[in-house]
């Protein structure tokens, strides 16, 4: 097995251990032979866990798998802790963390916003590919998110990459004189804008590389402003119900 991803859940031996006489983890051996087994996948980062003998592992600069400090174990599903009564995923924790960040820093006159009628009583962030039959689902639902109280920004997640078809398009949609009407267009009746392309079409790459950086595998995939993850598809009972409204 050359590859790792985020949803396989599983575990892959070493070739040797890596350890210290004290217990610790010998961080440049296991580095220099976790690129030998995954040439693919670079260690940008190793901290610690929670666990006394896991240790966390960042890959790409994004990818979050565990490793037994021995170098011999690596779990590239999630790990769960039982933490004061509570169930914790620790790789969505430490998603959570990156995704309030990272949205806290983006500029939302980059996303297409569809505002709360009335008083706004919660924000989602849902990043969507206009080729997304369940994107186009939630799409159907947007005035009656807007309705509710909840403003929704839509950020560029075209599951192709950016040199799909789907990236193409949406950079045109984004740069459209009326983005929230092309994007509607897009989604609801296959129209696809032919609108000039200019500097607002880089932040259909930028949002599709933050969304990697987020753990996004798929789409719709929707966030709090807190980096809290709602889910896929909801229906707007649903959502109200994740948002507590």
């Amino acid at each position: 097995m050359k590859t790792l991803t985020a949803t396989a859940l599983g575990l892959l031996m070493a070739a040797t251990a890596v350890v210290h006489a004290e217990g610790e983890m010998d961080e440049k051996a296991f580095r220099a032979e976790f690129q030998e087994a995954f040439p693919r996948a670079r260690v940008t980062a190793i901290n610690p866990s929670p666990a006394d003998n896991l240790v966390e592992v960042e890959l790409n600069g994004r990818e979050i798998v565990y490793a037994s400090k021995d170098g011999q174990l690596i779990f590239t599903g999630d790990v769960i802790q039982m933490r004061d009564g509570d169930v914790v995923n620790l790789k969505e924790e430490r998603y959570q963390k990156v995704r309030r960040e990272g949205l806290a820093e983006m500029d939302k006159d980059a996303m297409i916003t569809y505002a709360a009628e009335g008083d706004e009583k919660a924000e989602i962030y849902a990043f969507t590919d206009i080729t997304c039959g369940y994107c186009r689902k939630l799409h159907r639902h947007i005035e009656d998110y807007t309705q509710a109280g909840i403003t929704v920004h839509y950020l560029a997640f075209p599951r192709g990459g950016p040199t799909s078809q789907a990236a193409k398009d949406m950079r045109h949609i984004w740069c459209d004189a009326d983005p929230r009407q092309a994007l509607t267009a897009a989604k609801l009746n296959d129209k696809v804008s032919d609108a000039e392309l200019a500097d607002c079409a880089d932040a259909v790459d930028r949002e599709y590389q933050m969304g990697l950086d987020f753990g996004v595998r798929g789409t719709p995939a929707i966030y709090t402003a807190e980096g809290a993850q709602l889910g896929g598809y909801v229906t707007p009972e649903q959502l109200n119900q994740r948002l507590g409204l």
